[in-house]
């Protein structure tokens, strides 16, 4: 979504392998330095023509936290509340506040989910450590022979 509508500059905000050493299935993920060149390289693909500049999370606010420059956010509803959390930092330090874009959660059985209650789409969502959780169990299951 960032990528469709930045007109310059997009700054995307990586998780730091220190941060994710304690997520399910932590072996399975890929080094930060891996991870931006992958993201840039899909990125590059659809908008050649914007300048990337990629920024490692090591808290709650990433770079929105400190970077005058960011001018919008994309969250899904179910991290509405990071957003929140992140106009008041930027309000404390004084930085411009951000447009905040929420975009649709998907999951493995649907497309769109629209529950309201921040807690089930959490439960019900396609993420990261749901994909984790289902290329470990598939890669248990040909270790163990299709049993």
């Amino acid at each position: 979504m960032g990528a469709w509508i930045s007109g310059r500059k997009l700054i995307i905000g990586v998780t730091d392998d220190i941060v994710l050493q304690r997520k399910l299935h932590s072996d399975l993920l890929e080094s930060f330095s891996v991870r931006v060149e992958k993201t840039r390289s899909f990125l590059q693909l659809f908008r050649p023509d914007l300048e990337y500049e990629f920024a490692a999370i090591t808290d709650v606010y990433g770079p929105t936290g400190w970077n005058p420059d960011i001018q919008a956010l994309v969250v899904s509803k179910e991290t509405l509340s990071g957003a929140v959390a992140i106009a008041k930092e930027r309000a404390r330090k004084s930085l411009p506040a951000l447009q905040t874009l929420v975009i649709d959660v998907i999951s493995p059985d649907s497309e769109k989910l629209d529950h309201e209650d921040a807690e089930l789409l959490r439960q019900t969502k396609m993420s990261s450590t749901f994909i984790r959780e289902w290329i470990a169990k598939n890669r248990d299951v040909e270790r163990n022979g299709n049993r």
